[in-house]
């Protein structure tokens, strides 16, 4: 059986049936999941050519005896964008990530890795420069009979502090320095091989604190020289 939606109106109120598809937006929407509406989304009817009724019949239907085709738009006309949307509330904030094994900063300090080796000199000492930031420097220094030390040198007006302690191969040993200056050559530990650790604070609020191993020669397997290496902390 067919099925037909008839409007009894006159050439007047078949104008308006296009206009009340689009503005009644609610009837027109609904009517998109209707077998009525077509695959361009248009609903499609045969209308008299002098006005009356009008029937709505589903896609495909072709308009005979005296009818014409008549097309609506299903989903009406598409009205302005709205205001935007208030804005969203903060997410929660995600796990740390794992830390970097190649960082060189820290907490805003920065660490620095030493590794140093001086070839032992036929005569005299020879001598390298190990560390030098924040007014603090260290020599690496190497004798002519294979022995290893550090010194340490500060700011030039001399009112740097420095605190050392470690053990050598006899023993322990420690020392304090409250006016370290420019000349100042203080010893890191006793010369030949240990282990030294420093605290360095300068009075314009500069710190620098390490550990660093000192080895006589032959160090380093079958090199030939001292070997020096550590860490050290400065921030």
């Amino acid at each position: 059986m067919r099925r037909i939606f008839r409007v009894r109106s006159t050439a007047a109120k078949l104008a308006l049936v296009g206009a009340l598809f689009a503005a009644l937006g609610g009837v027109a929407y609904a009517a998109t999941s209707s077998s009525f509406v077509g695959t361009n989304g248009a609903i499609t009817g045969c209308a008299q050519k002098n006005g009356g009724q009008v029937h709505i019949w589903k896609p495909g239907h072709g308009c005979s005896g005296g009818w014409v085709s008549v097309t609506f738009a299903a989903n009406g006309t598409r009205g302005p964008a709205g205001a935007p949307g208030a804005t969203g509330a903060t997410g929660a904030t995600g796990a740390t990530g794992p830390a970097n094994p190649a960082a060189t900063t820290v907490d805003g300090q920065t660490v620095t890795k030493l590794l140093l080796k001086e070839p032992t000199p036929a005569s005299g000492t020879s001598t390298a420069t190990l560390y030098s930031t924040d007014g603090l420097t260290i020599l690496a220094n190497c004798d002519s009979s294979g022995n290893a030390s550090l010194q340490a040198n500060g700011p030039a007006s001399a009112d740097s502090e420095l605190t050392v302690s470690g053990r050598d191969n006899t023993g322990s040993f420690g020392s304090q320095t409250s006016t370290l200056g420019a000349a100042s050559l203080a010893p890191l530990g006793p010369a030949n091989a240990g282990e030294t650790a420093f605290s360095y604070a300068s009075a314009a609020g500069q710190t620098v604190t390490g550990n660093i191993g000192y080895q006589n020669a032959t160090s380093f397997g079958s090199y030939a020289g001292c070997g020096f290496f550590g860490t050290v902390v400065s921030g």
